[in-house]
């Protein structure tokens, strides 16, 4: 949609500071987060992991796995978090959560963003479940997840991808 100048008082200058990257220095007040959980997602890559991690989305991706990934990209560009999260609560093999920011997780997060609040609210998504269930780098096997940030006026940013489940690895 685009915005008629007659219909709100927006300057250009406002418009600069609104699609500015957000800053994860400082926390997000509860007002944002409750905002941004109500907007329909704006994907920005300000912050992703393009080779510093083990999961930098420049690791190998299998047709399957890019083909999941805009599906879900797809999706996710026309929902809101609260919506997501709504059908996850609804449909069990729907893959999308709110991550702990803690372990495998904060470790990554540090290495990209080392001024990162610790309050930061990260979420992930599956892109599909290997057979066994059980997935191995030694093995091979693959249950891809991306990992991404929320930020103001629902601004997400996907950090990372991680083919082999290791950032939040099953409690076996």
């Amino acid at each position: 949609m685009k915005l008629n100048p007659f219909d709100i008082d927006i300057q250009p200058d406002e418009l600069a500071r609104l699609n500015t990257p957000d800053s994860f220095k400082n926390s997000l007040t509860h007002d944002d987060v409750q905002l941004s959980k109500d907007l329909p997602i704006v994907v920005k890559y300000d912050y992703i992991d393009l080779n510093v991690t083990n999961y930098h989305f420049k690791q190998e991706f299998l047709l399957r796995d890019t083909q999941e990934y805009f599906t879900m990209m797809k999706e996710i560009s026309s929902s809101t978090i609260n919506d997501l999260e709504r059908r996850a609560r609804r449909d069990k093999s729907y893959h999308f959560y709110r991550s702990s920011f803690s372990g495998n997780i904060r470790k990554a997060v540090r290495q990209i963003m080392p001024d990162a609040d610790e309050s930061m609210i990260v979420y992930h998504f599956g892109l599909y479940e290997c057979e066994s269930k059980q997935a191995s780098r030694a093995t091979g096997e693959r249950s891809p997840r991306v990992y991404f940030m929320l930020g103001t006026n629902g601004f997400i940013y996907p950090l990372f991808f991680d083919p082999f489940h290791e950032l939040n690895p099953l409690v076996k």
